[in-house]
């Protein structure tokens, strides 16, 4: 077996294909049921360049024909983005290993290679978003830290009480009669500082970042125009729903993100509501309007998927009374490369 670095344009077709058929392979171990993402959005997000990310890739290939074994990935916010600070020491990471090629030190290598690479950039913290549990048990040997227990749920439309989403948009109007919503795809010029400070005061607050151990997003003006063009350019529709206070101040929003080559399904992003206007049903009142949204807009849309810190009380129970239900366990994950630079010592 060889660990060799790429460069996505410069693949063969024939590799394209390998690991599309990999990425594919590893996603219906999770989601037995789901169609796979087309080749074509597949292809696309692979070669998009993000402007505010480096990333580095590698494949673990047989020795003799060269077959795909498995495909390491790190990446880091760069010095054009606003996470270029707070993530200095901190990189993301992904590995994908064929099912029947794991226990063989496949995945041990490429995490070697993704080691050595971050500690090269003075990164010794390395990130993930796990949702597989035999990568879980991997980490795990590395003695990860689990930064936050989430899960994956799903809202099948034909389960919708439609009923209750009418009772809560309604109940919002009257615990907030002067505040609205508003939805738009680009966030209005006029509200776009506000707009990117709310945000980020929201995710932050998630349950999942509390213990400081997994770095929460910052967005800013420029980064957020930046990404609307990014998601439009490979072929998303990015919906956002916010509620405004009679003075204009935003204070709360939910998100949703749908392409025409996924028709089946919504997935919904973040919702949250700032503290200070919590207790007034606004968290409802944007799920049940964004649930009719979805309804009305996208008829073929089957289920909107979703994540939720486990110990995010308020938004679980939210989401089980619209009928949420949990599909797999999902896992914010973070290692430090000098335990899994031992562990890879201790192993040899």
């Amino acid at each position: 077996m060889n660990i060799k670095p790429f460069e996505a344009r410069k693949l063969q077709d024939s590799q394209f294909q390998e690991l599309y058929d990999l990425e594919c392979s590893v996603h219906e171990e999770i989601f037995p049921n789901d169609q796979p993402i087309t080749f074509k959005l597949w292809k696309d997000l692979l070669l998009h360049q993000n402007p505010l990310y480096t990333v580095h890739r590698w494949l673990a290939v047989s020795d003799r024909k060269e077959r795909i074994l498995g495909y390491g990935r790190l990446s880091y916010p760069n010095e054009n983005s606003p996470m270029f600070e707070s993530m200095k020491n901190t990189a993301d990471f992904n590995i994908l290993v064929k099912e029947d090629e794991r226990r063989k030190g496949v995945g041990k290598s490429l995490l070697t290679q993704i080691t050595a690479k971050s500690d090269s950039l003075n990164r010794s913290k390395l990130q993930s978003v796990i949702n597989h549990e035999s990568g879980k048990a991997f980490c795990d040997h590395f003695e990860c830290t689990v930064a936050s227990k989430r899960s994956v749920n799903r809202l099948y439309l034909e389960d919708v009480n439609w009923k209750r989403m009418r009772e809560w948009v309604e109940l919002g109007k009257i615990k907030a009669p002067y505040v609205k919503v508003e939805t738009f795809e680009v966030v209005p010029k006029d509200v776009i500082d506000e707009f990117c400070m709310a945000y980020t005061l929201t995710e932050n607050q998630a349950p999942d970042y509390e213990t400081g151990d997994y770095q929460a997003l910052r967005v800013t003006p420029e980064s957020r125009r930046h990404d609307e063009k990014m998601y439009k350019e490979r072929g998303y529709v990015w919906t956002t729903k916010i509620v405004k206070e009679e003075n204009g101040s935003i204070s709360g929003l939910t998100e949703i993100f749908y392409n025409p080559e996924i028709p089946n399904m919504v997935e919904q992003e973040l919702t949250g509501v700032l503290p200070e206007y919590r207790d007034r049903g606004l968290g409802k009142w944007l799920k049940s309007s964004m649930a009719f949204y979805v309804k009305t807009n996208y008829p073929s849309i089957e289920f909107i998927q979703t994540g939720n810190a486990k110990n995010n009380e308020t938004m679980n129970a939210i989401n089980k009374r619209m009928g949420f239900k949990h599909v797999c366990d999902q896992y914010l994950i973070k290692l430090e490369s000098n335990l899994i630079k031992e562990k890879l010592k201790n192993n040899k």
